[in-house]
């Protein structure tokens, strides 16, 4: 679905997501300094690094047009809300998977109920 070199090519890591992850970053950043050239730059990139090969990548494709759209109409709140989405999504997919049974042990206890009136 990405091509990784034309992301984020001036850092060597070896983490793709990493990379992909800063690309919103970066595109976050230029929208919320009102900055409609910066953000239509770092958009293209995340564009350019699709592979429409797959209903996936075109979806991902429709977004960033989108948000390409919202920045010619001057709502950079509106695409930064939705790039800061993709990259939250993108966040979680590397963060090792937390066991149900952990999750749950994790989970704090419910309040205690003291603090209801009788019936």
């Amino acid at each position: 679905m990405f091509t990784v070199p034309v992301i984020d090519s001036d850092h060597r890591t070896a983490d793709c997501l990493a990379r992909l992850i800063r690309a919103y970053d970066r595109a976050i950043r230029a929208c919320e300094a009102f900055d409609a050239a910066g953000a239509h730059d770092a958009i293209a990139v995340l564009r350019s690094a699709l592979e429409l090969d797959s209903s996936a990548a075109r979806s991902f494709d429709a977004l960033y047009a989108w948000c390409e759209e919202a920045v010619d109409g001057r709502d950079f709140v509106g695409a930064a809300q939705c790039l800061r989405t993709l990259r939250d999504a993108w966040r979680r997919a590397v963060q090792p998977a937390v066991p149900s049974a952990e999750r749950l042990a994790v989970r704090p206890p419910f309040p205690p109920f003291t603090d209801l009136p009788l019936c």
